[in-house]
């Protein structure tokens, strides 16, 4: 019986690199992840206050998720505050030459916050006891220790958004609420503040009856409530410590 031929193996001694064929698959995804990480960390998580909270939604509304666009434009959207109104409607870049300020547009105003639900209603967690978050190994004195990055439980607040579409034309209300429709078929949508991923739930819709301003035009107000399930928390309340050093105990044999 003859004796089995030797296969020579071929070696690739240029395999394909990081990001060409090796990664063929999966690396839009892999760059998305890359592009949201901090490239400088501090290690610990950013300030979020109600002022993010609110840019957030803001910025959900007019870039994102319910950016609205009617024949072609881009519908303007703006934070309201009852008290600013007056100041809006008079130095607002968007008016037309009777100083009147033109539909459609978007408002955004927030109407109500509450002890947030996000983890559930019961109280866990004492204020303001720091935890353990992370620990950090480093070099110290030719001794490997670590630093220890403590910080309070995060404070969950619900943060309720009023989104009102003002406009001549019943087409434009089907409209938005379609997109609507369609952006919370599955109950929910996300802000990110910072990296972090908060829950946005849609409450439902309030449709106010026809209006007219002073001269006469009638216009419709379609009305959407938003709740964010957030949370709030301070890099001023942080914590970072050395552990504690091993003692070093030395003996003789006597």
């Amino acid at each position: 019986m003859s004796l089995p031929k030797k296969v020579k193996l071929t070696l690739n001694t240029n395999p394909p690199k990081v990001g060409n064929e090796y990664l063929k698959y999966g690396m839009d995804r892999i760059e998305e992840l890359m592009r949201a990480t901090d490239i400088k960390t501090k290690y610990l998580p950013r300030t979020i206050l109600l002022e993010n909270i609110d840019q957030a939604l803001f910025d959900y509304v007019n870039q994102e998720g319910m950016k609205a666009v009617i024949d072609g434009k881009t519908v303007p959207t703006f934070y309201l505050d009852n008290d600013r109104w007056g100041e809006f409607s008079k130095t607002w870049k968007f008016m037309d030459n009777d100083k009147n300020v033109p539909t459609p547009y978007i408002t955004v105003r927030r109407i109500d916050k509450q002890a947030g639900t996000r983890l559930g209603t019961n109280y866990r967690v004492p204020q303001p006891r720091k935890f353990r978050y992370l620990d950090i190994p480093i070099l110290d004195n030719g001794e490997v220790i670590y630093l220890q990055f403590k910080m309070p439980e995060p404070i969950n607040v619900d943060m309720t958004y009023e989104v009102a579409l003002f406009t001549k034309y019943r087409v434009d209300v089907n409209l938005y609420d379609e997109r609507v429709l369609k952006n919370f078929a599955s109950r929910q949508e996300y802000l990110f503040i910072k990296g972090n991923p908060i829950p946005l739930l849609f409450e439902g819709f309030a449709e106010s009856n026809p209006i007219e301003n002073v001269d006469g035009d009638r216009y419709f107000v379609s009305k959407y409530a938003l709740k964010a399930l957030a949370f709030i928390q301070d890099e001023k309340e942080f914590e970072i410590v050395k552990a504690t050093r091993r003692p070093r105990i030395g003996y003789s044999i006597m």
